[in-house]
C-alpha cells in the first residue's frame, strides 16, 4: 500500500533536516510566509512555512492559501523520473497551479529543488517510492 500524502511530507522533512539542513535552510527561506495546499490524486495537505518552519497541517482557510497545486501520482512520478518537465506536465494538464505570478515563481524555485534532491539522493528516492 502507498504511503499518504501527508506522513511522506512529515518524513520528508526529516530526511531533509538531517541529510540537507543547509538546502532545508534555503527552502524555508524561499518559501517564508507562503501556505501551499497540495492535492494528490484525492490526498490533500497544507503546508505553512512560518518563521524557521515548515509545519504540514490538514486545513487552511481559503483567504490564508497563496498556491494551490493539483497532481496526480503518476504525474509525480514522471516529473521526479525525468520523463516529464513541469512545463510539460502544466501544459498536457496533468498538473494544474493556482496562484498568484510571483508566488508561483517562488513555488517553482522550490520545486526545481526538490526535483533535483530526489534524482540525486538515494534515501530521498527510496522515501518517494514508498508514495507509490
Amino acid at each position: 500500500m502507498a504511503m499518504r500524502l501527508r506522513r511522506f511530507l512529515n518524513e520528508l522533512l526529516d530526511l531533509l533536516s538531517e541529510d540537507y539542513p543547509e538546502q532545508l535552510d534555503g527552502i524555508i527561506r524561499d518559501a517564508r510566509g507562503l501556505t501551499y495546499f497540495q492535492r494528490l490524486d484525492r490526498e490533500t495537505a497544507v503546508i505553512e512555512v512560518r518563521n524557521r518552519r515548515i509545519r504540514i497541517v490538514g486545513r487552511a482557510r481559503k483567504s490564508e492559501i497563496d498556491a494551490r497545486v493539483y497532481m496526480s501520482r503518476d504525474c509525480l512520478f514522471k516529473v521526479l523520473e525525468g520523463k516529464l518537465t513541469l512545463e510539460e506536465a502544466i501544459n498536457a494538464g496533468e498538473l494544474s497551479v493556482f496562484g498568484d505570478p510571483l508566488t508561483l515563481l517562488r513555488c517553482y524555485k522550490i520545486w526545481e529543488r526538490v526535483i533535483s534532491l530526489a534524482r540525486t539522493s538515494p534515501r530521498f528516492y527510496f522515501l518517494t517510492y514508498r508514495l507509490r
